[in-house]
């Protein structure tokens, strides 16, 4: 498999693992203030999933740059893309049981994170 495709793989995978099971312990963790299908109203824990992702996403650009040999950029542009055309479709599909600044400020995120994740490999 080309460096092109482990990167560009491995930086989706990342973000994935990062945030899925970094949802499961927060869900875990403050169990009583999510509903039963794991959504919660609370403001601090909204904030605190977005930071998660925030983290996921800088991850996300790191791993794309490093794995790839001569790529970078553009590998991490086109998993910061795959992670926008991901978010969407799921954004969309919780739209009415969160508020508009959630999805607004996490989909507005996965870009620019995932840009600065990339550009701390380069800058070394």
């Amino acid at each position: 498999m080309s460096h092109t495709l482990i990167s560009i793989v491995g930086g989706y995978i990342a973000w994935t693992v990062v945030f899925l099971g970094g949802s499961a312990g927060i869900r875990a963790a403050f169990e009583s203030a999510h509903t039963p299908d794991g959504g919660t109203s609370s403001a601090g824990l909204l904030v605190l999933y977005l930071a998660l992702s925030g983290v996921a996403s800088v991850l996300a650009g790191v791993v794309a740059a490093r794995v790839s040999k001569s790529h970078g950029p553009r590998n991490v542009l086109i998993v910061a893309g795959l992670l926008l055309a991901t978010g969407i479709p799921v954004q969309i599909s919780v739209w009415e049981t969160l508020p508009v600044w959630y999805h607004l400020a996490f989909l507005g995120a996965l870009v620019p994170l995932t840009w600065i994740g990339g550009r701390m490999v380069g800058s070394r």
